[in-house]
């Protein structure tokens, strides 16, 4: 064999050597091609890159798409995708393919009248002069990821403007989170109440430590608590009635995250029931030094109240009288007394009055009112008794 015999066929040897590399390097990319979990879209410029033709389409992009290869191989990007321009895409194509320089176009939404979604894509170009736009679909992704977003904004919007003082306190016993309004319960900022390494203590007022140290312990052992009242030593060294439910938190598994504290400033009604109280007694001393009976009755004439005068005439104290039936006290241990202007009141609505003569001789005036919840519902009737003796002639 001649030099030049040996050369030409080294040459057809290294030819046939590099045409089946070739060959394998087609069937591997077009494995990768079709298998690869991003969409994959071929194109070839026309008109000096004023458009893109499909030349290419992957099983991942006719999935992503709805739209089989068949459908698009040949047609132009601007008609099976008119949103291209819009996205911002075709410009990147143009770019990339006058340039050769690779670029990535951020995640943003595509929409046309047959779809809409949020697309990422890498675009670089061959060295046949084709482009290649590699992409996925992250619409699902997106929308957990504004789903999770709209969650908090929304948490943010109900915990942070949510009146009563909010928190959230690990298993170890530190706050995790608090609201604004502790601030305003407190006066110690939220960043105050979370570096706080002895919560509750600085805050519950020196008398109520003990009681609340121990309720505090049982909302870590995950237990429940509801309206627990107490008093709040401010930061600024006031005193306020508040009170305390709590809740505990677990994770989707079951574990525990803590609990959480809902505290609400009770001042005002803590207040108003002293006042209630201040009137409650008040009323009741005023008809306490009343010579006259009074006494208050339900529907069924069970006494619910009765001043001294009626439990001094009965002969016992007003925890005895209450829930005993007045005609058991003052009549026949049976039945209302016949004419009952008491039993009258409550069936009538309206106020009743009569005279009687007990056995020992004296006369007594009764009078008896209905007595009316606020939707005007009777409940019960009030009388009052006088003994009229003296002033009836002899």
């Amino acid at each position: 064999m001649s030099r030049n015999d040996a050369r030409e066929k080294g040459f057809f040897g290294r030819h046939k050597e590099l045409e089946a590399q070739l060959k394998q390097c087609r069937a591997e990319f077009k494995i990768l091609f079709d298998n690869i979990s991003s969409g994959v879209a071929v194109y070839e410029a026309r008109s000096n890159g004023e458009d893109f033709i499909f030349t290419g389409f992957n099983s991942a992009a006719e999935k992503i798409e709805h739209l089989k290869k068949e459908q698009l191989i040949g047609k132009s990007v601007l008609e099976v995708f008119p949103g291209v321009t819009e996205f911002g895409l075709f410009a990147v194509f143009q770019r990339v393919w006058k340039t050769g320089v690779p670029e990535y176009h951020p995640v943003s939404t595509y929409k046309d009248e047959r779809i809409a979604g949020w697309r990422e894509n890498y675009v670089f170009k061959l060295p046949s002069g084709e482009i290649i736009a590699v992409y996925d679909d992250v619409t699902k992704h997106k929308q957990s990821e504004l789903a999770v977003r709209v969650s908090e904004q929304c948490f943010r919007a109900i915990a942070d403007y949510t009146y009563d003082w909010e928190l959230w306190v690990g298993p170890a016993g530190r706050p995790l989170w608090t609201n604004p309004a502790s601030q305003r319960v407190t006066g110690y900022t939220p960043k105050e109440i979370l570096a706080m390494s002895d919560y509750p203590k600085p805050i519950v007022y020196e008398k109520d430590r003990d009681r609340m140290s121990r309720a505090f312990k049982a909302a870590l052992k995950s237990g429940t608590g509801n309206n627990v009242r107490f008093r709040i030593q401010r930061k600024d060294g006031g005193i306020l009635w508040a009170e305390i439910s709590w809740q505990p938190i677990y994770s989707q598994n079951g574990a525990s995250l803590g609990h959480r504290e809902s505290i609400r400033d009770v001042a005002e009604r803590k207040k108003a029931e002293e006042a209630l109280l201040r009137a409650e007694h008040e009323k009741e001393t005023i008809i306490d030094c009343l010579t006259e009976h009074v006494v208050y009755h339900d529907k069924d004439m069970k006494i619910l109240w009765a001043n001294r005068a009626a439990c001094t005439s009965a002969g016992l104290e007003r925890e005895q009288l209450i829930g005993r039936h007045c005609y058991e006290i003052w009549g026949s241990p049976e039945k209302p007394c016949d004419g009952c202007p008491v039993t009258k009141s409550i069936i009538t609505g309206k106020p009743q009055e009569a005279e009687t003569i007990r056995p020992d001789g004296r006369i007594w005036f009764i009078r008896s009112s209905p007595v009316r919840d606020v939707q005007g519902n009777i409940t019960g009737a009030v009388h009052t008794t006088l003994d009229i003796t003296e002033y009836k002639p002899t």
